[in-house]
């Protein structure tokens, strides 16, 4: 190795107390087959430790710009620009190298999508796409950090240990966009499934579907939280996510989102989110209770609105401790053996009239 062009080039120096740590790095990264001139970018990045797992995460990066890929699949510069802002990524001048060939690729899908469903629905998509996955790629990155003590320079103490095992980390990224191919081709079966034990189609053309929404919570979360240390809040919520998510998958439903304490989620039909709500009372470790509405919900962009959502989500605020309450309109399509009683009627936020609830068991 020509060491005296890695010394002009400011990435060795052979008088400096790491001297030895960095060369290990340098030819560690030769071998990998980074070249000069990639060290001396990612040097001025403050990441030459990363350069090999960055070129596997994502090879030929910033090889072109926007305006070439436009140029490159005959997309519309000003659309392209669009999509990128939607996938969450950061705008920079068009004429600026962000962009690899696997990028490029991904525009003639687009294209179609945005030919069958227009421009802004496309655009909805990629925004829910790339939140989606930059919410789940934080997650990876911070299990990661948390687990991996070489990750981190503070710890491993050196650039090589740390270049190492992050480019090893690196090798799985391939299998983990296959593994979330195989899981979108699950969950379209799933929506799919869902949709039609709703008995939705003469909404379907308004983005409607008649479904049951309910969110349930950790009843007393805050007091808890001013007892509880952060890896006991974090423990209770990791285990109260892991058996919610499970119960509403068995029970062929949907979990929307995690807000905090509380989870949201829909099913076709009002007895199945009951079902589920009272199965997560009976197995948390802490007080959880629910609220259940059922009526015309907006699906929108992976999310749900509309009254429903808004009167389960504020019975869920007014339900005791281990109350499973629902609304009358859940009420009336719950089988004929379920017993429910009625409270008296409240007055809940945001919702014009008063509200009989109805306590389930």
């Amino acid at each position: 190795m020509d060491w005296d062009a890695y010394i002009a080039a400011g990435l060795y120096d052979p008088a400096a107390p790491s001297a030895a740590d960095r060369r290990d790095l340098i030819e560690f990264l030769v071998a990998e087959g980074c070249t000069l001139d990639e060290m001396v970018a990612a040097h001025e990045r403050g990441r030459l430790f990363g350069l090999a797992g960055d070129r596997k995460v994502r090879p030929g990066r910033e090889e072109l710009t926007l305006r070439e890929a436009a140029a490159i699949t005959g997309t519309d510069l000003d659309l392209v620009v669009r999509l990128w802002q939607a996938y969450g990524l950061p705008i920079v001048d068009p004429d600026t190298k962000v962009a690899s060939r696997a990028d490029v690729e991904t525009l003639p899908l687009f294209a179609a999508i945005a030919e069958l469903l227009g421009d802004d629905a496309a655009l909805n998509l990629a925004r829910v796409a790339g939140a989606s996955v930059a919410r789940f790629a934080e997650a990876v990155s911070a299990a990661m950090r948390s687990s991996v003590r070489e990750l981190a320079l503070d710890t491993s103490g050196s650039e090589t240990a740390t270049a190492k095992s992050y480019a090893g980390l690196a090798e799985l990224t391939p299998q983990v966009g296959r593994m979330l191919d195989v899981l979108l081709r699950h969950h379209l079966e799933a929506a799919r499934r869902q949709f039609e034990q709703s008995d939705s189609n003469d909404v379907a053309l308004l983005g409607q579907i008649r479904a049951a929404v309910a969110f349930a919570d950790v009843s007393g979360f805050t007091a808890l939280s001013q007892v509880s240390t952060s890896a006991e809040l974090a423990a209770m919520l990791t285990r109260f996510e892991r058996t919610a998510t499970a119960l509403v998958t068995e029970a062929d439903g949907r979990v929307v989102k995690f807000i905090g304490d509380a989870v949201m989620y829909v099913t076709a039909q009002p007895a199945t989110a009951v079902d589920v709500a009272q199965r997560l009372v009976g197995a948390a470790d802490h007080p959880v209770r629910a609220g259940v509405a059922y009526g015309l919900l907006l699906a929108q962009d992976g999310d749900f609105f509309g009254p429903p959502v808004n009167l389960a989500a504020r019975l869920v605020t007014v339900a005791e401790p281990g109350q499973v309450l629902v609304d009358g309109a859940a009420r009336d399509r719950l089988p004929g053996s379920t017993a429910t009683t009625a409270l008296p009627p409240k007055t809940l936020r945001g919702i014009a009239d008063d509200v009989t609830p109805y306590v389930v068991g």
